[in-house]
């Protein structure tokens, strides 16, 4: 059987707040109460489980969760994070506030969950054999 992920755990402020913000910005189904987890699951069949009772809250660590979707839902999530207001930026490291990339002839775009320790990123083109500029930098 080869490898396949199956599902990861992300430690957050708010489970359920993040769950259901991302089921939110994707359009999918509501979030399931897993037991201590709060999971959505991508089309492709990986559970995202949110956890928030594990870490201290001063020591949650930043994850970062990158979703690959079609032109047409980008359009539809960037209308969902218009409605709102939802700060977003074109670059891993939030220095272009308010704006897309263009990596790799697609688009991007990242966010944070509502209690800021989970970046969040859309993309409609998957990273190329080689860094862009920017993650040379």
């Amino acid at each position: 059987m080869p490898n396949e992920l199956n599902h990861v755990i992300v430690h957050v402020k708010d489970r359920r707040e993040t769950g259901e913000f991302l089921s939110w910005l994707m359009d999918t189904a509501a979030p399931l109460e897993w037991g201590r987890f709060t999971q959505i699951t991508s089309s492709n069949g990986v559970g995202i489980d949110f956890i928030d009772d594990m870490v201290p809250t001063g020591d949650i660590n930043r994850s970062h969760i990158a979703f690959l979707v079609t032109d047409e839902e980008f359009d539809a999530i960037l209308g969902r994070i218009g409605e709102r207001d939802v700060p977003f930026w074109a670059d891993p490291m939030l220095k272009q506030p308010g704006e897309i990339n263009h990596e790799y002839g697609g688009r991007g775009v990242y966010l944070k969950d509502p209690g800021g320790t989970c970046a969040v990123e859309f993309m409609t083109t998957p990273y190329g054999d080689e860094p862009s500029d920017r993650a040379r930098a």
